[in-house]
C-alpha cells in the first residue's frame, strides 16, 4: 500500500505545470468539467468496452510498479511501466493546444519538445516513487463516458500528525487496445490544462526555444537533486 500511494502522487506531481504551486493551484486552471470535456472531446472514439475495466487495469499497473520498486529493479524496468500508463504524445499535443495546433506551435522542434516533456514527466514518477511515506489508496470507482472513463480514487496521509485527504481521478482513455491515463484531475483541477495554460504564457513571451529552454532547467534539476 505504501509504494502504491507514493506511485499516486508520483503521477499528480509529474504532471505539474512548471511553475505551479502546491495547494495553491493555478490562476486559470481548467475546472474538472471544462476539463473532461475537452479531454473527450480530443480522444479518439475507441469502444472502450473491448478493453475492460479501467479501474482493474490501474490497479494492476499499479501493483506492477510496487513490485518492481520492491524488487530495486534498474529505472529502465520502471520507465518502461511508466510508459505503459501515460500517454506522452496526447499529453505534449494538449500542452500546446490540441494537435490541430501543437505541429505549428512547436516547429522546428517538435520531436524535441515531446522527448523532453516525456522526460520531465518519467523522472518525475521515478524520482518520487522511491520516495518513502506513509499513506493509503482507496479506489472508489470508474465513470465510463462514450470516449473515456473517469478512475477516481482517494488519497490519505499524515502530515505533522495531521490527516491530509484529496480525491485524484484519472482520465483514461483506449489506445491500440489499452489503457493510457490522458489527465490527472485533482480536487477538480485538471492538470493537462494546466499545463497548456502555462506553455502558452511561455510561448507567447519566449517561443518554442524558450520553452525548450524551461524544461532542459528542469531536467537538470532534477539531476542535481538525485
Amino acid at each position: 500500500m505504501l509504494r502504491t500511494f507514493i506511485a499516486t502522487l508520483s503521477l499528480v506531481s509529474a504532471l505539474l505545470p512548471l511553475n505551479a504551486r502546491a495547494g495553491g493551484g493555478t490562476q486559470g486552471a481548467a475546472t474538472e468539467t471544462e476539463a473532461e470535456a475537452e479531454s473527450m472531446e480530443l480522444a479518439p472514439a475507441e469502444d472502450i468496452e473491448a478493453a475492460g475495466s479501467a479501474l482493474e487495469e490501474f490497479k494492476k499497473r499499479h501493483e506492477v510498479v510496487t513490485l518492481l520498486v520492491k524488487s530495486k529493479v534498474p529505472d529502465a524496468a520502471l520507465q518502461e511501466e511508466v510508459d505503459r500508463l501515460l500517454d506522452f504524445k496526447w499529453i505534449a499535443n494538449a500542452a500546446l493546444g490540441g494537435k490541430g495546433r501543437a505541429d505549428r506551435r512547436c516547429e522546428p522542434r517538435c520531436a524535441e519538445f515531446e522527448e523532453l516533456l516525456a522526460q520531465l514527466i518519467r523522472e518525475n514518477y521515478l524520482k518520487r516513487i522511491s520516495q518513502s511515506d506513509t499513506g493509503k489508496v482507496e479506489y472508489l470507482g470508474e465513470e465510463k463516458r462514450p470516449r473515456a472513463t473517469k478512475v477516481t480514487t482517494r488519497v490519505t496521509w499524515k502530515k505533522d500528525g495531521v490527516e491530509q485527504q484529496v480525491e485524484v481521478a484519472y482520465v483514461m482513455h483506449v489506445v491500440g487496445g489499452k489503457w493510457f491515463v490522458r489527465d490527472i484531475i485533482t480536487d477538480s483541477v485538471s492538470l493537462a490544462k494546466n499545463y497548456r495554460y502555462e506553455f502558452n504564457k511561455i510561448l507567447r513571451d519566449e517561443g518554442i526555444d524558450g520553452l525548450i529552454a524551461r524544461l532542459q532547467t528542469k531536467l537538470a534539476d532534477l539531476a542535481k537533486t538525485e
